[in-house]
């Protein structure tokens, strides 16, 4: 190989690799300006805020249809004695308010579907009680392509405490909800909150400012 075509194929190789790393950068700050702009959020009509931003969570956010429970909890289903209740976390993130989801022990809340898209949608909330070794466990809840209803845990699992907390992001690790869509971008996916017992039960639970970012990039 002559001095020439040597230097035209390193220099091939280099435009190459510099190909791959601008997109890899794009690839990379979309995310981050989608957190700016919101536009995380388009395709299902919501509006981004920042209400973790205080607990060092840059991510956008949009509350889950009354995911704060002032209006009663309309819209979810509540079995097992679940119920809204007096009592709210401290921070206000959602507005004022004076109501929380109360969970005891055998007890379910399903939330209202809201469209998300098919990168990994994740939730936060924020939850107080619990008893030892109790859990709160949050499931997706959709219908996979073929009309069947599924679900998937997400994680990680909520811990009890004896105050409110945020609890840490959660997300679906398997893959499934995403390949699974109706469409191939954004489905209605409903969230089952349950509270699990250890060796003392679960508890009574609260819940309160329930929050999705369902990136839905486009």
């Amino acid at each position: 190989m002559g001095t020439a075509e040597m230097s035209r194929s390193r220099a091939s190789r280099l435009l190459a690799l510099l190909a791959a790393i601008t997109a890899i950068a794009s690839l990379a700050a979309s995310p981050a300006q989608a957190a700016s702009n919101g536009a995380s959020l388009l395709g299902c009509g919501y509006n981004a805020s920042h209400p973790f931003m205080r607990f060092l969570d840059p991510l956008p956010y949009t509350l889950l249809p009354d995911g704060g429970f002032e209006a009663g909890g309309a819209g979810w289903t509540l079995s097992g004695g679940a119920r809204v209740a007096a009592g709210n976390e401290p921070w206000n993130v959602s507005g004022p308010g004076s109501r929380s989801l109360m969970l005891p022990a055998r007890s379910s809340a399903t939330s209202p579907p809201m469209c998300m898209g098919l990168v990994l949608p994740v939730v936060r909330f924020f939850s107080s009680g619990g008893s030892l070794l109790s859990y709160m466990q949050v499931d997706a809840l959709y219908k996979d392509a073929a009309g069947r209803q599924r679900s998937i845990m997400l994680l990680p699992i909520g811990l009890p405490s004896g105050g409110w907390i945020p609890n840490l992001p959660m997300l679906q690790l398997g893959g499934a909800l995403n390949a699974l869509t109706l469409n191939g971008l954004t489905t209605d996916i409903q969230l089952r909150f349950t509270p699990r017992g250890g060796l003392f039960g679960s508890g009574t639970w609260r819940i309160d400012d329930v929050y999705v970012d369902p990136w839905k990039v486009v």
